[in-house]
């Protein structure tokens, strides 16, 4: 009897691996990890404000996280509140200001925290900014 080769023993691993990972695994547990919860980033798209500390911190694991960050931003950046903001930034540095001033707000929070109205709050008073590209 022959022994499987090297690459023949990776995919017996594998596969093994794969089998175990879904054994006694709810739906919730089998998401791919980073990827928001399907009722909260609906929440989020209704509800900007729901976005909290732990979504800004998954953004970089997964695509559906960053966008569900990204959409959140850009429509807290759209509230009337910040009407001067963006009239003075654009909307889009408005957007990035929002974003800036959650991930400061998020710094040492739990991640349930949800940072959206005091970046709100920030931004239109003035203390956060999002940096001004500058050429060359």
């Amino acid at each position: 009897m022959r022994l499987p080769s090297a690459d023949g023993c990776l995919v017996l691993v594998l596969a093994a691996a794969a089998l175990a990972a879904g054994c006694g695994e709810d739906e919730q547990e089998r998401r791919v990890s980073g990827t928001p919860e399907p009722d909260h980033a609906r929440e989020v798209e209704r509800n900007p404000y729901a976005v909290t500390c732990g979504d800004l911190r998954r953004q970089a694991l997964h695509p559906d996280s960053a966008r569900l960050v990204i959409h959140a931003e850009f429509a807290l950046a759209r509230e009337p509140v910040l009407k001067e903001q963006r009239l003075k930034q654009t909307l889009n540095r408005t957007g990035r200001s929002v974003y800036y001033a959650m991930r400061e707000i998020c710094k040492g929070r739990d991640a349930s925290f949800e940072p959206a109205q005091p970046a709100v709050e920030a931004v239109r008073r003035g203390n956060y900014r999002a940096a001004r590209n500058r050429p060359g």
